[in-house]
């Protein structure tokens, strides 16, 4: 059997809400990301900046809408716990995004580091 027309329409409506809030859900999870894990360049022994540039425009871009054009970073990341290198993300529409990036863990050749948002 059918289910009668209003009842079509709550339960459509339902799935509508569910599959929305799945997206934001998503998108959420996804600004909120902000942790990172690199191997250090044998050369330079550091995280090269092109790296860093490389997660972070990864980590700013959302389903539905395109990261930044470009993100530039001041320098490569010692592998030294609190090291802090500052990036700005461009983006096509808007104002650049200042940040700043922080190892948060040294485990052998690996580098953990964290972005933080700069105040506008």
């Amino acid at each position: 059997m059918s289910a009668p027309p209003p009842r079509r329409a709550l339960v459509l409506g339902l799935l509508a809400a569910l599959a929305v809030a799945g997206v934001l859900a998503l998108a959420a999870a996804r600004l909120r990301d902000r942790d990172a894990t690199s191997e250090v360049d044998g050369g330079t022994h550091t995280v090269l900046r092109t790296e860093i540039a490389r997660t972070i425009s990864g980590q700013l871009t959302l389903p539905f809408r395109n990261g930044p054009d470009a993100v530039h970073c001041s320098r490569d990341l010692r592998p030294v716990r609190n090291d802090e290198v500052s990036c700005t993300a461009h983006f096509p529409i808007g104002l650049d995004r200042h940040l700043t990036v922080e190892v948060t863990r040294v485990r052998h050749n690996l580098v953990t580091y964290r972005r933080h948002s700069l105040p506008r």
